[in-house]
């Protein structure tokens, strides 16, 4: 009871609601009341701007209450660690103005130091603190357990083979399906130096060995080499002799297996769809080899776990620190991104989750060969049938489907070369996803110019649209919210949870502009976010502007105001008030004044005025009328529902 009572005595010193002990604990418990009106009196005081008191009064005010929070929850964080967010600015803004639920953050980053060790983890504080954030919002529970920092273990091929031959035991169905692949053999045509996903080998000190380059002919030409080697799968759905004597041979072994995959209907290289009843008999063969490769432990049954949010960042400060020869780092173009970069730009690098022996192999390849995909083979109409798809190329493989490695040996269409653009930048350290456009699937990802020392988001691979019709596979820095939809393959990422692409885009933008101006920007909004409705409509437009006035690239303060301006008046006012603020761009590097962005705003302004009652006093709706025409308004009911309207007495 005593501990009951000395929570309740901490939450009122901080404003915080006390419950009853015989009452379920809140879901979510936040700061109000006293401390809260504190804040709201200051920002009244300051006549709603964003000035350094307010921003301070706030930061005490957060920090406080999920202190609280943390203490009716039973934790504890050490007060250097605690001191220590304080005193980093960006760090301060990110824990308690970028979610939520500040004391989850602080969980997070805390958890992170713990696996990183202290070094690592103030020197890419902000990678820790954009992992700390996407596990929040992904609704993560943070171990605060004490501990050494982790010790990064790269997982090794799954598959263990079975003797399909062993003497001590009766031998089933599938040890003779491998059986006949492993008695026959064919001759087949590999270009010369071809090298498949090896077994990933260590040294004594837990390093990758190099893997031998290609040896590729002086000219463009591929030369060709002949191979015997025992058969696929794949080569028996491709032949009609070959399924002849599979059958026999089953059937000598007291199997009825009868399949009949056509000749040549699927084979290595096609890509025509499959219909009918041959698209089941070849789905039924299917399912019996892969069956078979996947018991006998020649393929992986499922893909490999996904990292931790600590081993994620530990396994790219790893490969980041990595040093080549300056030749070979100069060639490689590497580093390819700054992980010690803002964290509104690594967000989407930390909510990369690809196991990390995926990772190994492709990281090893660009290492040693300097291998980077950003394509794969397009393979047409196929591709829509996984398991046609997958049965033309149907052999022994140490990965599972859905990963990069499997879409590079089978290929695809637009959703995997952009999944395989997107895996291969991520897996570079450069923050990369999918992204959606009408009807295809392109890639977008973050850059940075050493020479201007700027950042920009940039898409790939589109085909039916530009930017504006662009939606990228990765969480909004600034959504409440990340949900994936927990499937094994791709990018697990709910569509509702997705920004259109200008959001990121903005993100670079506004770090180009002034990160502290974009930092402080964002707890101007989470202040705009305490006030009471009435002062919201009131003076929260003021708060807003101010925080804009620091940053005109932060969306979050953009949509808010708009969804705050309640007549054609107050949008065309901050319409032009907004253009204002971004003239202050002008001649800034990676600071658009034109372009999407500002069309974006300006469009979503006309459709919010369409959707408005329209001013009764004619005089008014003549002034919206002559703002609208200024603006360019393309929407011709809207202006001549205003003309008439203007023309009224």
């Amino acid at each position: 009871m005593k501990r009951t009572q000395g929570i309740l005595v901490v939450l009122a010193a901080v404003g915080l609601p006390a419950y009853s002990p015989a009452a379920n604990p809140p879901a979510e418990v936040r700061p109000t009341d006293a401390a809260r009106n504190q804040l709201l009196q200051l920002c009244e005081n300051e006549n709603y701007a964003f000035t350094p008191k307010v921003r301070k009064a706030f930061l005490d005010f957060a920090r406080k209450g999920a202190l609280a929070v943390l203490t009716l929850k039973g934790k504890s964080l050490p007060p250097e660690f605690v001191a220590w967010v304080d005193g980093d600015p960006d760090m301060a803004a990110g824990v308690y103005a970028a979610h939520n639920k500040p004391e989850d953050v602080l969980l997070w980053l805390y958890s992170l130091r713990l696996d990183l060790g202290k070094a690592k983890f103030e020197k890419y504080r902000h990678l820790a603190l954009s992992a700390a954030l996407v596990s929040t919002k992904e609704g993560l529970e943070a171990d605060i357990t004490p501990r050494k920092p982790l010790q990064l273990i790269i997982g090794r091929d799954p598959r263990k083979p079975v003797k399909t031959r062993n003497p001590d035991r009766k031998l089933d169905v599938n040890d003779h399906i491998i059986n006949f692949l492993n008695e026959h053999t064919i001759e087949e045509n590999v270009p010369v130096g071809k090298i498949e996903p090896p077994e990933l080998k260590y040294d004594d000190r837990g390093i990758a060995i190099p893997v031998p380059e290609n040896k590729n002919p002086q000219d463009d030409t591929q030369a060709n080499q002949k191979l015997t080697r025992n058969l696929y799968a794949a080569d028996v759905l491709a032949s009609r002799e070959l399924q002849l004597k599979f059958n026999s041979y089953m059937k000598t072994k007291g199997y009825q297996v009868d399949i009949d995959c056509g000749d040549r209907v699927i084979h290595w290289n096609s890509k025509a769809a499959v219909h009918g009843e041959q698209r089941k008999k070849i789905e039924k063969a299917y399912r019996l080899f892969r069956g078979a490769y996947e018991t006998k432990g020649l393929l992986p049954a499922q893909r490999d776990p996904f990292p931790s949010p600590a081993e994620r960042c530990a396994y790219i400060i790893r490969n980041f620190e990595y040093e080549s020869p300056p030749v070979l780092q100069a060639k490689r173009k590497w580093p390819r991104f700054p992980l010690t970069a803002p964290w509104p730009m690594l967000t989407m690098l930390a909510a990369d989750r690809q196991p990390l022996r995926e990772r190994e192999e492709r990281w090893i390849a660009f290492r040693d060969r300097g291998e980077f995909h950003l394509y794969g083979e397009y393979i047409g109409a196929i591709a829509q049938q996984f398991t046609m798809q997958s049965a033309r190329r149907l052999k022994p493989y140490a990965f599972s489907y859905a990963t990069i490695q499997m879409m590079l040996k089978d290929g695809g269409v637009c959703g995997t070369m952009g999944s395989i653009a997107a895996r291969g930048g991520s897996n570079l350290g450069i923050p990369s996803c999918q992204a959606t456009q009408p009807g295809h699937c392109a890639f977008v990802s973050f850059h940075f110019d050493p020479k201007t020392e700027t950042y920009r988001c940039q898409g790939g691979q589109y085909a039916t649209g530009g930017d504006e019709k662009t939606g990228p596979f990765t969480p909004w820095p600034f959504d409440d919210k990340f949900r994936r939809n927990n499937r094994m393959g791709g990018y697990e990422i709910e569509f509702h949870n997705r920004k259109p692409m200008v959001y990121h885009q903005s993100l670079a933008w506004g770090v180009n502009y002034d990160l502290s101006g974009f930092l402080d920007a964002t707890i101007a909004h989470s202040v705009f976010r305490l006030l009471p409705k009435e002062q919201r409509q009131g003076n929260g437009m003021k708060l807003l502007e101010s925080g804009l006035a620091l940053n005109p690239y932060h969306f979050l303060l953009v949509d808010a105001a708009q969804e705050t301006a309640s007549t054609p008046q107050d949008q065309i006012r901050f319409w032009n008030q907004f253009l204002k603020m971004l003239s202050s761009a002008k001649d800034k590097p990676g600071c658009p004044t034109e372009g999407l962005y500002n069309t974006t705003v300006k469009d979503r302004m006309f459709a919010r005025i369409a959707r408005m009652p329209m001013p009764k006093e004619p005089a008014v709706a003549q002034e919206v009328l002559t703002s609208l025409e200024r603006a360019r308004c393309k929407d011709q009911k809207v202006l001549d529902t205003y003309r008439r309207a203007s023309q009224d007495k």
